[in-house]
């Protein structure tokens, strides 16, 4: 678990808890912005179409999850429409290596807003 969390928190996360977290910094950073890691985090989406956004987000995603965060495989990314507004999203389906658990996480595109999906994993056919 996380040294700081230990040290200043006076508290354990579990596994899930700490991977959430790594997660949210990772799909938060702004992909450059660090000089010594310029593949670490995600570009800004810019003038770009839905599709060009969604494509390399997507491919991002991937790339720094597997790069930055090993202990998530990630199984599938799939677009979403939120609401009555149809809001696009992404959900990033994966799963804990360790313990195999399946995760969702929703991610606006636009705000970067990353949030735990109540539905864990794609159903199979």
């Amino acid at each position: 678990m996380s040294f700081l969390s230990r040290r200043f928190l006076g508290r354990e996360e579990t596994l899930l808890e700490e991977v959430l977290r790594n997660l949210h910094h990772l799909l938060n950073a702004k992909r450059g912005a660090a000089s010594f890691l310029p593949g670490f985090g995600l570009s800004e989406t810019g003038f770009r179409t839905a599709e060009e956004m969604l494509g390399q987000l997507g491919a991002e995603i991937r790339e720094n999850i597997r790069l930055y965060e090993p202990r998530v495989e990630v199984t599938e990314i799939e677009e979403d429409y939120e609401g009555e507004n149809g809001r696009l999203r992404l959900v990033v389906h994966c799963r804990l290596r360790h313990t195999a658990e399946p995760l969702s996480v929703l991610i606006d595109p636009y705000t970067r807003a990353m949030a735990v999906a109540p539905q864990t994993q794609p159903e199979e056919e």
